[in-house]
């Protein structure tokens, strides 16, 4: 069966796409999202020296230390704490107040060099990111699994092609020609003239010992 366009077609196809996924991406990236995520100073800039980022907009994230006020530590060790005012009432992901460990980023202004006036807070569990994670792992390797099993890569037609089946269901690992029906039956053909023709002479004898009982008056000779 020939393709409608050829192995052109395919190549066009594919810049096609490829200017599909780069604009998506820019696309993406000039569109303004979250206060949390855009390109404000974070925990990692201000940490080291927040002094120099009072009367600033800032991103903090963190893990919730203390609860009356709201504390989160930037750093695993406990360093780097800051002070959330007004965290629980800007909350936007749950309505259930911060506990100690919460994950937590705030965007607000940085009051002093340990308060932060919080305009928009958001929570994730920590489990979230575990599980998101793992289900994208399992995922993407089932697909990849599934894809080279039943897939393999034309070299000469520069193409993906489905792998042949054998008649035990097997992927054909191979890349030569697949056997038609016609070789079976030639094989079989060819083994049956190789067998050595018995039947010749047993023929010859019953032909002789019929002519000799007609010859006798029907009864058969010793």
């Amino acid at each position: 069966m020939s393709e409608p366009y050829g192995q052109s077609g395919r190549i066009l196809a594919g810049v096609v796409l490829v200017g599909l996924l780069i604009g998506c991406l820019i696309w993406a990236g000039a569109t303004v999202g979250d206060l949390t995520e855009t390109q404000y100073p974070d925990e990692t800039d201000v940490t080291p020296e927040p002094a120099a980022y009072v009367g600033d907009e800032v991103t903090l994230g963190g893990y919730v230390v203390d609860t009356d006020p709201v504390v989160i530590a930037t750093r695993a060790s406990g360093y780097g704490r800051f002070t959330l005012v007004d965290a629980n009432a800007q909350l936007r992901t749950d309505d259930a107040p911060l506990e100690r460990g919460d994950r937590v980023t705030a965007f607000g202004t940085l009051e002093d060099d340990s308060t932060l006036v919080v305009e928009r807070t958001i929570t994730r569990e920590s489990t979230e990111t575990r599980y998101m994670i793992l289900a994208s792992a399992l995922g993407g390797l089932w697909v990849v699994g599934r894809f080279v099993r039943h897939w393999r890569i034309d070299r000469t037609a520069l193409a993906f092609v489905p792998r042949e089946r054998s008649r035990n269901g097997r992927s054909d690992q191979g890349n030569g020609p697949r056997e038609t029906g016609t070789q079976p039956a030639a094989r079989a053909n060819d083994s049956r003239a190789d067998q050595p023709q018995t039947d010749g002479p047993r023929t010859d004898a019953y032909s002789d010992q019929g002519d000799r009982t007609a010859a006798t008056g029907g009864e058969p000779c010793a």
